[in-house]
C-alpha cells in the first residue's frame, strides 16, 4: 500500500505534479491500496489522490480517515499556500515551527454532524461515490469504550457511502477497546514493535485487518532526506532524539544490496497477519527503493532475533 500524508503539502518540496506522478507510478507497480485523511494538507491529499486515480476506480481501494478539524486560523494559513509554495527556501528554516504550530490547532470531533460533512467532503475530493475503509482518526481510549460513532458509521454503510470501517490508533494497547471493527492502522516498524507480541495477534484472532501504518518510522529508518523530514516534524526535541537512537540500533541490517528502509519494509510486511503496510514517499526514487524490498537480500534468522531482541528492550 501506500501512505498519502504527503500529497499536497503546504511547503512541500516536489510540485503537485510530480505527486501525481508518484501515485500514478504507484498504481503501474502493482499497489492498489492508498491511505489517505480529510486532514492531510486540509485535504488537498485527497483531492491529488482523487485526480491520480481517476477513471481507475475499480482497480484501487482506498482509506481515508475522518474526525479532526483544524482552527479557522489555521485554514486561513492554508488557503494561503499559493504565496507560501515559492517562498519555500526562505521559510525551510521555520518549517518545524510550522509543523508545531499545525498540531496545536488541531482537534477531534466524532459527532454524528461533523462526521457526516467530512465524509460528504471525502467524498467530493476523492471524485467516488464510496469510500472502501472509513477511519476514525487518533480516538482515545475513552473516544472507543464508549463507541458512540458506531451508530454513524454502521449508517454509512448502509447507505452504500462506505464498505467498511476502521480506527488509527497512536496508542497500540487502545486498538483492543473498539470491537467490531473490520480494520486497526497501527505503527508498526523495527522502532515501533510494541504491538507485535500481544494486540497485532489478538485483532487477527478476531478477523480485524491490521494495517501498518509508518514502517519507516515517519522517516528515521530512511535516507539523508528521509531523516531531516522526520527531524522537522511536530516531535518535541527528546522525542527526536529518542527516535534517533532507536534507529541508530539497526544500522546492522544494511548491506551492499539493501538500504535500511529496505530492511525496514521487509521487516513490517513479515509480521504475522498483517494486512497492509502504508509507507509514505514524496519522491519516485523514494517509491522504488520500497519496492526493492520485495528483491532484495531477505532478513535472516538471525538478524529477526536480533531485531525482536531489540525492539522488547524498547517497552
Amino acid at each position: 500500500g501506500l501512505g498519502c500524508s504527503s500529497l499536497g503539502g503546504v511547503l512541500d518540496r516536489e510540485s503537485e505534479s510530480q505527486s501525481l506522478r508518484s501515485v500514478r507510478m504507484a498504481l503501474d507497480r502493482g499497489i492498489n491500496f492508498f491511505d489517505t485523511a480529510d486532514a492531510y494538507s486540509m485535504g488537498r491529499s485527497e483531492e491529488l489522490l482523487g485526480q491520480a486515480v481517476r477513471g481507475q476506480r475499480d482497480r484501487v481501494i482506498i482509506a481515508t480517515k475522518g474526525g479532526s478539524r483544524f482552527s479557522p486560523a489555521w485554514k486561513t494559513i492554508v488557503d494561503s499556500r499559493s504565496v507560501l509554495v515559492p517562498l519555500r527556501k526562505v521559510l525551510k528554516p521555520f518549517k518545524r515551527y510550522f509543523n508545531l504550530v499545525r498540531h496545536t490547532q488541531k482537534r477531534y470531533d466524532y459527532s454524528p454532524g461533523h462526521l457526516r460533512r467530512a465524509l460528504e467532503t471525502s467524498l467530493k475530493r476523492l471524485d467516488t461515490v464510496y469510500i472502501d475503509l472509513y477511519q476514525i482518526y487518533n480516538p482515545t481510549r475513552a473516544d472507543l469504550e464508549a463507541g458512540a460513532f458506531i451508530d454513524t458509521l454502521e449508517r454509512f454503510k448502509r447507505e452504500g457511502k462506505i464498505r467498511y470501517y476502521g480506527i488509527e490508533c497512536h496508542n497500540a494497547e487502545d486498538a483492543l477497546q473498539c470491537p467490531g471493527v473490520s480494520a486497526v492502522q497501527l505503527a508498526i516498524s523495527l522502532a515501533d514493535q510494541e504491538a507485535l507480541d500481544n494486540v497485532v495477534p489478538r485483532l487477527v484472532e478476531e478477523g480485524v485487518g491490521v494495517i501498518g501504518c509508518e514502517p519507516l518510522a515517519q522517516g528515521f529508518l530512511t535516507t539523508n532526506t528521509g531523516r531531516a523530514l522526520a527531524e522537522e516534524s511536530a516531535r518535541g526535541r527528546s522525542q527526536i532524539r529518542s527516535r534517533q537512537q532507536r534507529a541508530s540500533q539497526f544500522k546492522f541490517l544494511i548491506r551492499p544490496d539493501r538500504t535500511l528502509a529496505q530492511a525496514a519494509m521487509q521487516f513490517a510486511i513479515r509480521v504475522p497477519g498483517i494486512s497492509s503496510v502504508i509507507p509514505g514517499m514524496i519522491l519516485p526514487e523514494q517509491l522504488e527503493e520500497n519496492m526493492g524490498a520485495l528483491t532484495a537480500t531477505p532478513l535472516t534468522q538471525d538478524e529477526l532475533q536480533r531485531i525482536r531482541d531489540s525492539g522488547r528492550a524498547f517497552t
